[in-house]
């Protein structure tokens, strides 16, 4: 992994944002920080409710709006406040700026379009926000180009295609295609490999991968798989009940993780050996956000709950090189600035 300093692209601090309905108020993330320098890979890793999608929608403003509310906190993004630029601003910075593959890539494709006219309205788009209108050769060179770099075999041949003619992992690149054409600073990736088979998951892991090295792009990938993450990734966010629990470099997060939580999910994956034991369980349920239990939202299914656990939240505080929110390691420390491996 790249070693060297970046500098900041993005920095979310505090971010806190309700759902209100008629049924009451849910908190969906709560006091949510996270950085994304760049050049790097950011993991937020999770399991389905931890809020990990609302993150990735909040950062570029696609929350529907009501029923979610942004109650406080901050994104900014390559020196500019998302939350309080214009929709003007806004649209300019979608795109070039931030562009986000959505995990069902099914229904984020338009049914009654072939692919050639998706990717192509995307190069159009681009085009028109930089002031550099493409001519439709170079439209249709750079669509043939970016398919073949995503390893989609007789791109031609693809181009012509509806979205439901295409397989899963098919379908997949060419949501990504969209995105890359349109050379964006950060690209928020949810669940990009959920439903694929293992080959397609691997190999589109080595196209994210590829294109963050050959065109700098920083991104945030969204999973609930913890080894996917470990895989491309610099560093990673742990997050339960919308909050982020743990962030470190994502070989310490893999092979010790520090957070109870951290541990559940890396004791969760398969080893793939013919022998071996029957996978833990975790106990108890992912909780319901409307009844989220007092003191750590963890505590109800910690093997090492205490009792203060139960009675006060642990606040993300510095361990050693990493951040933890867990009373496993309340003592104070010396919070070391968290850079990319």
């Amino acid at each position: 992994m790249p070693s060297e300093n970046f500098s900041e692209l993005l920095n979310v601090e505090d971010l806190s944002v309700d759902f209100v309905s008629v049924d009451g108020r849910v908190h969906v993330l709560n006091d949510v920080s996270l950085r994304v320098n760049r050049g790097e890979i950011v993991g937020v890793v999770g399991e389905s409710g931890s809020g990990k999608t609302t993150l990735g929608l909040a950062i570029l403003r696609l929350l529907d709006t009501p029923p979610a509310e942004v109650t406080s906190g901050s994104i900014i993004f390559d020196g500019k406040d998302i939350m309080k630029i214009d929709e003007a601003e806004l649209w300019r910075v979608r795109g070039t700026g931030m562009n986000m593959v959505f995990q069902e890539s099914l229904i984020a494709l338009n049914p009654v379009y072939r692919v050639e006219s998706q990717i192509g309205e995307s190069i159009e788009v681009a085009g028109k926000s930089k002031n550099a209108p493409v001519s439709g050769k170079e439209k249709h060179e750079e669509m043939l180009d970016v398919l073949k770099q995503l390893c989609l075999d007789r791109p031609e041949i693809v181009l012509k295609k509806y979205p439901h003619e295409l397989s899963g992992g098919m379908r997949q690149r060419v949501s990504i295609a969209m995105s890359i054409v349109q050379t964006p600073k950060l690209l928020i990736l949810d669940e990009p490999t959920t439903g694929l088979d293992a080959y397609v998951q691997n190999r589109i892991l080595q196209i994210v991968r590829k294109l963050s090295r050959e065109f700098g792009l920083s991104m945030i990938l969204i999973t609930h798989d913890l080894t996917v993450a470990a895989q491309i990734c610099n560093r990673i966010y742990v997050m339960y009940a919308g909050r982020v629990v743990e962030v470190g470099r994502s070989e310490q997060i893999l092979e010790q993780p520090l957070h109870p939580y951290s541990e559940t999910l890396l004791a969760a994956l398969p080893k793939g050996y013919s022998d071996s034991p029957p996978l833990p369980v975790p106990q108890g349920e992912p909780p319901d956000l409307r009844r989220l239990p007092s003191g750590c939202k963890f505590n109800p299914r910690c093997p090492y709950a205490m009792e203060i656990c139960k009675r006060k939240e642990p606040e993300l505080t510095g361990f050693e090189d990493r951040l933890i929110s867990c009373w496993k390691y309340s003592e104070p420390q010396t919070v070391v600035a968290l850079q990319t491996a």
